[in-house]
């Protein structure tokens, strides 16, 4: 109760930039952030380790993730994962899933280039460091039924910023309702104690999320979040995905949404979109998604079923 308390103790625009290991608030992938991260009742594959835990309890089959994310300012952001149903590879009748899903993946965000300068002021620098961040994270998630799961995940967090070194350890947690085409979920992020690159250790990013997706039996696919972090105010995602079959075994889909999260007073800002193209076991996804006058990012990821 002590550590929700410290969580939760203060939400808002007023803590903004207040939190350490900034790199864990980038969504992976490019199918959800294509879609404005709406994703809480709506992450069917191994991307749901980050954007909610307990959809693990619906994989009957392994998957692999990986995506990467181009940034502004020669960023790079990486995700890998993959998803065991813990009976898949048996002989059991029972589906893979049966008794639960399992899930490991890697962040990974590095930058390197950056100037280092003495306290007195020169044309060049003396010479150039790197900064690194990583996330370790493994997740459960269980099917009580075709209607409700649950799933949580551990994860060790590591920051490299030249020779300064700092580490930690976080908890996410989410559950996922769904009765015929509707779905409604929830959980949280990032629960945790501090992380310090320097002298005091900086709060993580936590966040509180809820959504609720609409997908009908045709090829359109509705969602929406809102989501609550302790360092910005409320955010709104709103997204939609258009699918349809362009030849035997291939399909097609468009996406576009919204993400206040991405909103700024300048240039095109918090309109995303994107398109993924799936054949057999594999899909390939591609988002746009700008953030005004810093620049636009785009994002690219595959998934492969086995």
């Amino acid at each position: 109760m002590a550590l929700w308390t410290e969580q939760t103790h203060a939400f808002g625009w007023s803590d903004k930039g207040t939190s350490g290991a900034q790199f864990l608030k980038i969504a992976p992938g490019a199918r959800i952030p294509a879609m404005g991260e709406a994703a809480a009742a709506d992450c069917s594959d191994a991307y749901a380790l980050y954007y909610n835990p307990a959809a693990l309890g619906r994989i009957k089959r392994p998957e692999a993730a990986l995506a990467h994310n181009s940034y502004f300012q020669g960023i790079r952001h990486d995700f890998g994962a993959v998803a065991v149903p813990m009976l898949a590879w048996t002989n059991s009748p029972r589906p893979g899933n049966a008794i639960g899903t399992l899930g490991f993946s890697v962040t990974s965000l590095s930058v390197g280039g950056i100037e280092r300068r003495g306290v007195v002021e020169t044309d060049a620098p003396s010479d150039t460091f790197g900064a690194s961040d990583f996330a370790y994270t493994a997740g459960y998630g269980y099917a009580f039924s075709q209607a409700f799961a649950l799933g949580g995940s551990l994860k060790a967090i590591e920051q490299t910023l030249d020779s300064a070194r700092a580490s930690a350890f976080a908890a996410d947690g989410g559950l996922l309702y769904g009765a015929g085409e509707f779905a409604v979920g929830g959980g949280f992020r990032n629960m945790g104690g501090g992380v310090s690159l320097g002298s005091s250790p900086d709060p993580l990013p936590f966040l509180m999320y809820a959504g609720a997706a609409y997908r009908q039996k045709g090829p359109l696919h509705l969602a929406v979040d809102i989501r609550v972090p302790r360092d910005h105010r409320v955010m709104l995602s709103l997204g939609g995905e258009y699918r349809r079959p362009v030849a035997q075994g291939m399909s097609a889909a468009l996406r576009a949404g919204y993400n206040s999260a991405n909103t700024d007073p300048d240039g095109l800002t918090g309109i995303v979109a994107g398109a993924g193209l799936g054949y057999g076991n594999m899909e390939f996804d591609f988002a746009w998604i700008p953030f005004g006058d810093l620049g636009n990012t785009f994002r690219y990821s595959l998934q492969v079923k086995f």
